[in-house]
């Protein structure tokens, strides 16, 4: 999943200036629309670079708050600002699917962590499903605290003629003030609550209740599937113009008896995430649930997490004043104890690692040189990722030492043929195969050495210090 920078770029290529003005002239002719103020003012902090877009939701929740009289207005566009964040995470999964199920493996220590506790928590400030993927590959029983009734949605066609069924956890306001619905202590498997929300949950019945969707099976691509079934197969087609209702930052559909009713997607986004001034679709309920349930908690290991929330940071200061026992684990890179946690740094360990190298080390995983060697390239294209000759280097370094093995193996091997064509080999222990190995090593032309010699031209280490250690180094990939 993209990075806080990462998902900027991509949501101010998608909405320019000009483009959200000539949306909102669309908009206009159909009798809705902003004011043009509004716009112009939101168009101004759009092409400010220091601003990403959580500070730019947070402008708009400002602006709100300055000009009540356009406090709808400001309120629609932030609505408009988080659909397009859902949309742009929603189709990144869709789109990696076949690499998210390749990957996996690289974060395999929570799935070992999960089995060395009972139960693991997993306190998730992302949006994704990442998680959820995880504990279906590995096969870990997975808790979101949702009550254990199970509901359907009807899924339909453009025509609105029901085709099937979408199920779904609910979770009523009623049992949410009473507490989430979380197993025991001593259960087996991942106990996970996302803080601000996910794509995989909505508001419902006047946004009083919520719904988590289920997959129709526990596979990996089921799970993505499922996302893209409540967007384009829950439906409400209006009988007049034969065309689907849409609402901003919600789902709009039908309901068993033909009656309009609203999905709300729930992503806090922004600079005053559960702030009582500010509405929001997630219930306070869930930070309440934070708080109550790291206290279940002796080890808390923080990983992606750039200590930038004021609500989550409270709650992790209380947590560590209260017993002298808990322990708080930062992963980064290039981390540090934050200031406000500075008194209490006899109980803070920093690890300057990736969060899959640490995974690794804690879990005691050994990866072989080939998944050591495939980490670091990873993380070289995705440091280079903004130039544009980036994949072109890899290609042409390939193609050019596949093309001067070929010339090396066609002189190795031409005085090996017959004059009938046939390949002849000296020796009657040479077999086809172990020739064929011997003119791979002696031209070094193993996958794992083309890697290292790539690595060694673009990434500037040396082959030899391909290492759990040596690879730490490199920022991993973060989605608040």
């Amino acid at each position: 999943m993209p990075l806080v920078w990462e998902l900027t770029e991509i949501l101010k290529n998608e909405l320019t200036p000009d483009k959200l003005r000539g949306l909102n002239a669309g908009w206009k002719v159909q009798g809705t629309g902003y004011p043009d103020s509004v716009i112009e003012d939101f168009a101004s902090v759009l092409v400010r670079d220091e601003m990403h877009y959580e500070a730019l939701l947070g402008y708009l929740e400002a602006q709100s708050r300055r000009f009540l009289p356009l406090l709808q207005e400001y309120h629609g566009l932030y609505s408009l600002i988080v659909e397009i964040v859902y949309r742009i995470l929603r189709i990144r999964h869709a789109l990696c699917l076949g690499m998210i199920e390749r990957n996996l493996g690289s974060l395999e220590g929570i799935a070992k962590l999960a089995q060395a506790n009972a139960p693991l928590w997993i306190f998730s400030l992302n949006h994704d499903v990442l998680i959820e993927c995880l504990a279906a590959k590995y096969r870990i029983p997975l808790h979101s605290g949702f009550g254990s009734g199970v509901i359907t949605f009807p899924r339909r066609n453009r025509s609105g003629a029901k085709i099937g069924e979408l199920r779904a956890e609910s979770l009523t306001e009623a049992q949410l003030a009473a507490g989430m619905m979380f197993p025991q202590p001593g259960s087996h498997g991942i106990n996970l609550l996302k803080i601000h929300g996910a794509l995989d949950v909505f508001a419902y019945r006047d946004g009083k209740d919520l719904a988590k969707l289920l997959p129709d099976e526990c596979s990996v691509r089921s799970i993505i599937d499922m996302l893209r079934v409540a967007e384009e197969e829950l439906l409400y087609v209006d009988p007049r113009r034969r065309y689907p209702v849409r609402t901003t930052n919600a789902i709009t559909y039908a309901d068993e008896a033909g009656v309009m009713q609203f999905l709300q997607r729930t992503l806090v986004a922004g600079t005053h995430k559960f702030d009582n001034r500010h509405s929001q679709v997630l219930p306070q309920g869930f930070l309440k649930q934070f708080e109550s349930n790291i206290g279940f908690v002796s080890i808390l290991i923080c990983m992606g997490y750039g200590f930038g929330d004021l609500h989550v940071n409270q709650v992790l200061r209380d947590w560590l004043e209260r017993s002298a026992d808990s322990r708080l684990e930062i992963v980064s890179p290039g981390g540090s104890v934050p200031s406000f946690l500075l008194h209490l740094s006899p109980q803070i360990s920093l690890f300057p690692k990736t969060a899959s190298d640490y995974l690794d080390d804690r879990t005691q995983i050994v990866r072989s040189r080939r998944e050591l060697l495939e980490r670091r390239l990873g993380r070289w294209f995705h440091k280079n990722r903004r130039d544009p000759d980036t994949q072109r280097k890899f290609l042409s370094f390939m193609l050019e030492r596949q093309d001067a093995f070929i010339r090396a193996t066609l002189e190795k091997i031409g005085g090996a043929f017959g004059d009938d064509g046939s390949l002849h080999l000296k020796g009657p222990e040479r077999t086809a195969e172990q020739f064929a190995r011997q003119l791979l090593g002696e031209n070094g032309t193993s996958y794992e050495a083309l890697l290292e010699s790539f690595l060694l031209i673009y990434d500037g280490e040396s082959p030899r210090s391909v290492s759990s250690d040596s690879i730490s180094t490199i920022p991993i990939s973060r989605q608040e």
